[in-house]
């Protein structure tokens, strides 16, 4: 699964949980999502979301309440990305399907994937603010390089071209 596909997973998770910053590791096999604060209702929302019976391996994933030295994270393998991905499918196809809103978190989180999957990164760190993202990657070369775009920078990108006002004047 490219990264756009995981990415737009993983923000439909975080849009549930509301979570408004974060940071996100991928290592080429995994994804680790770290919150600052976690609030009760959040926690319940990303608990309820990778504990569900359809995922049989429960008994290894990392606790979501943290320790005391620890920040709360949520550590997803590609089973569970697809696992999120064929409940999403299923929950779409069932209900009438939403219009896709370029400056939700999911699609701006795609489109950031599109980025990376265009650049070749094979490892990334996206640092999601309120204000910024910044993006640190490797490319498959070994190459390290990163990036930083505004809230506002994901949302355009994200509208396909013929929807975007020109910016010419005529």
């Amino acid at each position: 699964m490219a990264h756009a596909e995981s990415l737009r997973v993983i923000g439909q998770l975080l849009e549930a949980a509301e979570i408004p910053a974060f940071e996100l590791e991928e290592d080429g096999l995994n994804y680790v999502v770290k919150c600052g604060s976690v609030a009760h209702l959040d926690e319940f929302v990303l608990r309820h979301a990778l504990t569900r019976n359809d995922f049989p391996d429960q008994a290894t994933r990392q606790p979501i309440v943290p320790s005391v030295t620890t920040v709360p994270s949520v550590r997803l393998t590609r089973a569970d990305i697809f696992r999120l991905d064929d409940k999403a499918q299923l929950r779409r196809r069932k209900t009438f399907s939403q219009p896709k809103v370029a400056g939700r978190l999911s699609q701006q989180l795609r489109t950031l994937g599109n980025h990376l999957d265009r650049m070749n990164a094979r490892a990334f760190l996206i640092c999601w603010e309120t204000d910024s993202v910044a993006v640190y990657f490797r490319r498959l070369d070994g190459q390290r390089d990163s990036l930083t775009f505004t809230h506002d920078k994901l949302t355009q990108m994200s509208t396909p071209s013929k929807f975007r006002r020109s910016s010419q004047r005529v």
